[in-house]
């Protein structure tokens, strides 16, 4: 019961702090519509990933990782636009600057904007599990 309690909170948490760097990814906050994407993404890196890397085992070491993280990307895409609980479009990045270092505005498209929604949702997860 405690995994699967961390599970959905990391996975709302995921959720809510992408929503906030991400301006192109839009959730739903409503209550009802919210809990169905945190149990979708919950399902989808808690269940679905384990066993898609069982499965690609052999063909990860000989791609080096590289077709199970385009493997990754398609099951997110077809979670985000088959479900559609989460709204996830073209935007311009304004540019950051941070103590001397300057990020440029840049126009990110749909396809890349799924990719970097994919890999945050990931990395915070991930982060949060080796944290707690």
């Amino acid at each position: 019961m405690k995994k699967i309690t961390r599970m959905l909170i990391f996975s709302a948490l995921a959720l809510y702090l992408t929503s906030l760097w991400n301006q192109g990814f839009k959730v739903n906050f409503t209550p009802y519509i919210f809990i169905r994407t945190i149990l979708l993404i919950a399902l989808f890196y808690y269940l679905v990933l384990p066993i898609s890397k069982i499965i690609l085992l052999p063909v990860n070491f000989i791609t080096l990782g590289l077709l199970s993280s385009l493997i990754y990307f398609i099951l997110f895409y077809v979670f985000i636009s088959h479900f559609s609980l989460v709204e996830i479009k073209a935007w311009k990045f304004l540019g950051l600057t941070f103590g001397g270092l300057v990020v440029k505005p840049v126009e990110i498209n749909y396809i890349t904007n799924v990719f970097l929604s994919s890999f945050s949702l990931s990395l915070i997860i991930n982060i949060l599990e080796l944290i707690l």
